[in-house]
């Protein structure tokens, strides 16, 4: 190794080394930083760094994959993600795949319409497609907008588009809650569903399967319900390509 090599150079010399040799295990106290565009395996794959912090890190020849341990952190450009072990392998495709676990995994998404945060106890994230996979118990996430409104909920799995910001949620039921800024002392609106499409940037939700949505003593239930976070509207029945009657329980009055 090079006495005028960088750190950082010295780092990624390391890391192709040991693809060439035996497993071997690398105890870090310090910051570890992994560049993946300076990797010519990775680079045409991710156009932002992946930059990766861990008290060790293992390197298995064997199955051409790195495992990190311990207060594990991965950032990438608007993202970050905190767990307690952090695989980087492969798929069947040769593309990046990264595989989180925790008591609980950690994401956070800092977009231009606002923060999603979520957790869950397995994390899978496909890096060129900047796809997150979720689930195990707890699953949970939090949208805030940029006018201060919150949108969160708790599901059995869930699938996160982080370039088109739309998450797909599943459960039995998925529950949901929303609260809106400006409300004053309105109560959230809450809603369950077995299916659910979270459009972000639209602020749509589209729940499917024993879908129910509740606000102040009023209910809609269906099959299919189309809700407008950002008007506040619901469409249920034919109108939303629902198969089934609409249901729906009205309070006229306050009690």
């Amino acid at each position: 190794m090079s006495l005028n090599k960088t750190p950082q150079e010295a780092l990624i010399e390391s890391l192709r080394a040991s693809i060439r040799t035996p497993f071997q295990v690398f105890p870090f106290s310090l910051f570890l930083t992994l560049v993946l565009l300076a990797s010519t395996q990775l680079h045409a794959e991710v156009k932002l760094p992946v930059n990766i912090s861990a008290d060790s890190v293992e390197h298995d020849d064997a199955t051409a994959s790195v495992l990190y341990s311990g207060n594990v952190k991965l950032t990438q450009g608007d993202i970050s993600l905190l767990c307690d072990q952090l695989q980087l392998s492969r798929d069947k495709e040769s593309n990046s795949l990264i595989t989180a676990t925790g008591s609980p995994v950690i994401f956070q998404q800092s977009g231009i319409d606002g923060v999603t945060k979520g957790k869950a106890s397995v994390v899978t994230y496909h890096v060129k497609e900047r796809l997150l996979h979720l689930e195990g118990e707890p699953l949970q996430f939090h949208h805030q907008d940029n006018a201060g409104s919150h949108t969160s909920g708790d599901a059995l799995s869930a699938d996160y588009d982080m370039i088109n910001e739309r998450l797909k949620m599943s459960g039995s039921p998925l529950r949901i809650k929303h609260t809106k800024k400006g409300d004053g002392n309105k109560p959230p609106l809450t809603g369950k569903a077995r299916n659910l499409d979270y459009d972000i940037k639209k602020e749509q939700l589209i729940m499917t399967g024993d879908a129910q949505i509740e606000q102040d003593g009023s209910k809609v239930i269906n099959d299919r319900i189309i809700f407008d976070l950002k008007q506040m509207t619901a469409i249920a029945g034919k109108k939303a390509n629902a198969s089934e009657r609409v249901h729906t329980t009205i309070q006229l009055e306050k009690q």
